[in-house]
Order: C-alpha cells, then structure tokens, then sequence
C-alpha cells in the first residue's frame, strides 16, 4: 500500500516542468558560481520531497557502537575489540567538543551539511567534474556516509547509491543535523582499527577529543577520505598536505582566520608512539580470528563492511580454542625457550576430522607484528617433516614401504639432465634399508631416491590435497625440484598447514578445513553466523593407515624419541638446512600439532641453543610432547588407525637402470636439501658449502623380515627440461 501510494504521488508530479527546472537548477550550479550554493541546497530539498514517499525503514539507528567480544571455546572471555590499544570506546557528545574539530569534519567531508538536505548536487557536480579530470572526489554527504555504514555498505548492485539517497532522506526527515553528525563522529573510521574521533584521538595523539589543537582535528578530519592511505606513522608528508586542505577550506567557510590559521598551517605533523596492545589472552590467535571474521559474508558484502561491523556492532565470537590446550602450549614453549636470546617458536594444534584450531601460540612476545603460526607471505622449510608426503606418494605408485634402498651416503642421482648429491645427516651409512626404516630415522639418500621414482609432480599433487598450498605459496612452483623429497620448497609451509595436513592422517584420510570461529552472534544474542565444517576425503584410509605405522616408529624408536607421551601418537621431525628451522609435527586421534622453532626475522643456524644444535627431534619434539600432555589430560586413549601394507597389495620397489654420466659442472652437493642448481656463470661465484644434513640419525634401523629385492641406487632421469632453478627460497616468515 505504501508503494501503491508512493508511485500515484509520483504520477501525478508535473514531470515536464520538473524536468525544466531540474536543467535550470543544473545549469546554475555549472554556469554561475554565486548561486551554486543557494541552487544546490534549493535542489537538494527538491530530492528530499521527491524521494520521500520511498524512503525505506531506518530501524536499529539509535543503538550507539558497541564492543565485540571474542570468547573461548569454553566461554571465557580471549579479548575486547575495542581501541587499537584496547582502551573502551567511548562515545563523544557533540556538544562537549571544540567547535574546531566538528568544523573540520564539515571542511573535510559535507561543508554544506547544514544547509542540505541529505544530498548535495553541488558536491555531486563537483565529484564528477574531478573524476573526469582524473582526480579522486567523494560526493557522499555526511547523511549519505551514515546511511552507507548503517545499511548499504554490504551491497554490491548498481543501486546501492540510489537505496543510500533513499536511507539518506528518511535519517534527515527523522534526526536532527547535531544527532546525525554526533553519530558520524561516533562512527567514523580512522584507520589503525579506530572507529570514532574519541578512539582516533587516543591512537594518534594520546589524548581526549576534547583537547584536540586545530592542527590535530584537521589531520583526522582529513585522514577520513583514505585512513590507510593518510597514516600519519606511514605517510606523513600526504597526511600534512591533505591537513592543510581542511584547514584552508575552513577559513574559506570562515571558521578559522588569522594566528590559528596560521599557526596550525605551520605545525609539523607530529603523532603519538603507538601504544603496545591490550593485555589479551592468546593475541595472535585473536588477530587470526579478526582477519577469518572479515572474510564472512555474515558481516557484510566487503572488507571495509565487515570490519566495520566486527569492531562496532557488539558481536560475541566464539571461538575454537581450547584454554588448556593453549596454556599448555605456552606454558611448553616457556620453558624450553623462553630465555630472552632463544629462538621463537610457534605452536598450532587442529582438531582431526573437524578443523577446529585448539591452540595457537607464536612465540612469547604480545607485540610481534605479524604471526609465525600462520603468517602472512612466504614460510619456512619444513625440511624431512615433509617426508610423509613422499611416503604416501610411493604408497599410491604401488611401492611396498618394505622394500629396501641402499642408503649410501654421499649419493650422486640424476633428474631430468642434471646431476646432485645428497648426504645423510653427518654423512652416515647405513647400507640397505626398508622405506618405513628410512622414515623412522629420517635418512635422506632413501627418500631422494624415492622422489624420482615417484616424480616431484606427484609429490606435488599428494602435498596439495593435503593441504600444503595457499595463493601466496603455491606448491605447483615445485613440480619439477627433487629437493621436495626433503622439504626444499621453494616458498615453504607454515604451522598451521602442517597442523592440517597431518590431522589428516590421524582422520583416517579426510581433510578438513582449519578454522576459528564456531559461532557469531548479534547484541540481542542472535545467531549471525554458525560454522559448518567443511571436509573433503583426501586419501584412502588403507594408505594413511600404512603410513600411519611408519610415523609411530619415528617416535617409537626414530628420531622423535623425545615426543613420547605415553600413549599411542605418531609424527616425524623435521630439521632443515644449516640447522635453520626445526620442526616436530605429529598426532593422535583426537589432535594434530606442529612445532616450529627458527628466527623470525631471518634465518639463523641455530647451532648452539642452550649447549645443543636445534633438531627437530630436540626442542621441537620436547614442547610437543609437553603441549600435548596437558591438551590430553582426561581424554581417553584411543589407538591410531594403522594398516598392514598387505592390505594394499604392494610389490617390492623394481630395479631401474642407470643413466649416463653428466658432465661435473651440473652437479650440486647437497646435504639435507637437495638443490640441483646449473654450474655458476662466469665472474660469479660458487654456491656455498653446504651444511651438516638436516634429518639426524642416530639409530640402528631394525632388521627387517621381509626379503624383497633391492633397488638400485640410481634412477633413470625423465626427459624433460632440467630442474637447476636455485636452491629452495628461504625467507623468514
């Protein structure tokens, strides 16, 4: 009825004399200046009546921002979204602050605020003549702005501007011209997380809005436009010039004249130092469950909508982890390396079949920028952690884990026209061994030549339906480089990842996607989001049964002693290249957690750690055991879904025959990762000596009872283009 009666109203406008004087308006604006303003504020009250009759609802509008919490899984409360420095948000009363800073807001963003009607055709006209000339101009009016952050700004269709004029009108027609701009100064956002004047002014200045110099509110006004853009830390000299703007159109609307005028033209740009964040438990974690919240279609239709809605609608999220999970973690990580000079280290622990993220620690520091556990870029090497991948990839090529491979160390193997060495760990020999042997204790001359009967594609393709791949990591980059047998990937792996991948093989081969965030609900307690776990089945229960076996003899009697917990569990060490990242990764049925330790900022051999070379069985395995005893306490013992390789009807490995040789200058050694690089161009120089091999092995492997046929200690090469691309890229997360 209301439609039916808007429209007849509409009908019966004089359209042919609107459209005359809509032209007469229009031709004003354009042609003569000194009317511009009355033209256009005459216009704007003759879109407020026509739009009126189909002005939409407006309801909700009086609820003020509020504090989103994020609680545990267990109900407790993790942290406070609030200030960027966790300071409680606290809404500002127009009226109580200097008429400067109000006035810069209007300079900055709706001069004409006062006097239109929610929309302003001269700023309009002004917006699309500067965006014809190439220049970024904003038409919205402050009422527009409002109606965007309140209702339009999760939509997407070519008539979000028209339903914003729409919101726009009904606001003017309901609140007053004060109420709507204390709102937007309530509202607004500043960057650096700070949402309103008041938390603005806390994060920039360190001080009230109510103390704010003319300089000062200028510059907030000002970073209104473009907040990431006009970072008064990062780009001070765009913020001064984008300042003295305001403050020139302030003094053209005579708000600002004379010595304040020109004292604050002539201020430097001078900001507080940020402020360390909010005592908040498990930080890192709660910054990963922000950056999960922004890609929720539940909090809007764009990034700047979600985060919006995350930091003012007063949500409670709560979250996948499990306090006894992460005070364990911590608790392990802080004893074993919590010294001021040791390494960081970073803890992830997914629950199998589900997803879930039960803990998340990286490294002991609240204020570290960015999170080692799933860090954003480039990660780390995981070294013989990756082996499994290869295991399982010669289990699907029908290769019996119990066949045996000479493991002769140094090993000269040839791939796709080049030739490389490959050492075991402090050049060992151990003569004929069984595959599953090789996994136990990580012997890499076993596993390199494992790779080429398989191909690094497969390799490659196993790795990625576990899992290991990201858009800013992808695996495929390493389709053709055996260094993947022995973890060489070219741009790494993080915890997270490696977390996920193995709760695969204790879900018996179903994947599922990690994830923090169980539930959302709205300030009335409605649910807004509720996760659906998301699984897919990645292997055959048979294979990662098979492997499963192979993995509890790595702790069983391998190089990952140190992580017995005295119960069942299964997991592989990891230790790379110049002992630079170190890494135990292992399971139950009910958990999956990976360890690393390295440097953060750049990788660092860490040879000499509290009297010991960091290994994977070393540091990593102790604060994985530790982590998980206190995660497990008073949660049954359940066994680990294992399989005989009869199950699979495998054949022993056959014998391949030998290619010819490659002339010497093609020949790279490698010790723990393999690299197969071209000989070094004239005038450059030679690739350093490599390092003592990253998979130790300390133990005799156990004799095994199955005869089989050896294999041969070369492959025969494929013909392709040669792998010699450089070693593995190894930049700090």
């Amino acid at each position: 009825m209301r439609l039916r009666a808007a429209w007849g109203r509409l009908r019966g406008l004089p359209w042919r004399r609107i459209a005359l004087v809509s032209a007469i308006v229009i031709a004003v604006i354009a042609v003569v200046p000194p009317f511009r303003r009355t033209a256009a504020l005459a216009g704007s009250r003759f879109v407020l009546f026509v739009a009126s009759p189909l002005a939409p609802g407006i309801g909700g509008f009086e609820a003020l921002p509020a504090t989103t919490r994020v609680l545990a899984a267990d109900g407790s409360q993790l942290a406070a979204l609030d200030t960027p420095a966790g300071g409680r948000r606290q809404p500002v009363a127009l009226r109580r602050l200097p008429d400067h800073v109000w006035q810069s807001v209007l300079a900055a963003e709706d001069e004409n605020f006062y006097h239109h009607g929610g929309v302003d055709p001269s700023a309009v006209f002004r917006a699309m003549v500067r965006n014809a000339q190439g220049r970024s101009q904003g038409g919205s009016t402050i009422t527009q702005q409002l109606a965007k952050i309140n209702y339009t700004q999760s939509e997407h269709t070519v008539l979000r501007k028209l339903r914003e004029v729409l919101y726009a009108v009904r606001l003017e027609k309901k609140y007053s011209k004060d109420q709507l701009l204390e709102r937007y100064l309530n509202q607004v956002y500043l960057g650096d997380r700070a949402y309103g004047i008041s938390a603005a002014s806390d994060a920039y200045f360190g001080v009230a809005p109510e103390k704010l110099s003319v300089a000062q509110a200028a510059t907030l006004a000002g970073m209104i436009r473009g907040p990431e853009q006009l970072n008064p830390r990062t780009h001070p000299r765009a913020v001064k010039a984008r300042r003295d703007a305001v403050l020139r159109n302030m003094a053209r609307n005579h708000w600002l004249s004379g010595q304040p005028l020109a004292d604050a033209l002539a201020s430097p740009v001078q900001v507080a130092p940020p402020k360390p964040p909010a005592a908040t438990r498990a930080p890192q974690f709660v910054d990963y469950v922000v950056r999960e919240a922004q890609k929720l279609d539940a909090l809007g239709g764009s990034p700047e909508s979600r985060g919006h809605q995350l930091f003012t609608g007063g949500y409670t999220i709560k979250t996948t982890l499990d306090p006894k999970a992460f005070d364990g973690a911590e608790a392990a990580v802080r004893k074993q390396l919590g010294a001021p000079n040791d390494p960081a280290t970073a803890v992830v622990s997914v629950q199998p079949g589900d997803g879930a993220i039960r803990a998340m620690v990286s490294g002991l520091d609240p204020a570290r920028k960015f999170n080692l556990a799933d860090h954003p870029g480039d990660g780390r090497q995981p070294g013989s952690a990756f082996k499994p991948f290869v295991y399982l990839t010669a289990l699907k090529a029908g290769i019996d884990p119990r066949s045996t491979i000479d493991s002769g160390s140094p090993k000269q193997l040839e791939y796709r026209g080049s030739r490389y060495t490959v050492r075991n760990y402090e050049g060992t020999s151990k003569g004929p061994v069984t595959v599953d042997d090789a996994l136990a204790h990580s012997i890499n001359t076993v596993f390199a030549q494992l790779v080429l009967d398989v191909g690094p594609p497969s390799v490659v393709k196993v790795a990625q339906t576990a899992g290991i791949d990201a858009p800013d990591r992808p695996l495929q980059d390493d389709r053709n480089r055996p260094a993947i047998a022995l973890g060489g990937l070219r741009h790494g792996t993080t915890p997270l990842e490696m977390a996920a991948a193995y709760a695969t093989f204790a879900a018996k081969g179903k994947y599922a996607e990690p994830y923090s965030i169980a539930s959302i609900k709205d300030r009335d307690g409605r649910d807004v989001y509720v996760h659906a776990t998301t699984t897919r089945d990645a292997f055959d229960p048979r294979e990662v049964g098979v492997l499963n076996a192979a993995l509890i003899g790595v702790i069983d009697h391998g190089t990952g002693t140190g992580a017995n917990i005295g119960r069942p569990a299964a997991g592989k060490t990891g230790t790379t290249q110049n002992y630079g990242d170190a890494w135990f990764v292992g399971f139950v049925p009910q958990l999956s957690t990976a360890v690393w330790v390295g440097n953060a900022e750049k990788i660092t051999p860490m040879t000499h750690v509290h009297g010991r070379r960091v290994t994977g069985g070393s540091f990593p395995a102790s604060i994985w055991a530790q982590t998980m005893r206190a995660a497990l306490e008073g949660v049954p013992v359940q066994q680990i879904p294992v399989a005989s390789p009869d199950d699979l009807g495998l054949q022993p490995l056959a014998p391949t025959t030998t290619t010819s040789s490659v002339p010497s200058t093609t020949t790279t050694s490698v010790v723990g990762v393999p690299t197969t690089v071209p000989a070094p161009a004239p005038g450059q120089a030679p690739p350093p000596t490599q390092p003592p091999a990253t998979s130790p092995s300390t133990t005799r492997p156990r004799p095994t009872t199955t005869t089989t046929r050896p294999a041969t200690t070369t492959t025969q090469a494929a013909k392709a283009k040669p792998a010699s691309d450089g070693p593995p890229a190894t930049q700090p997360p």
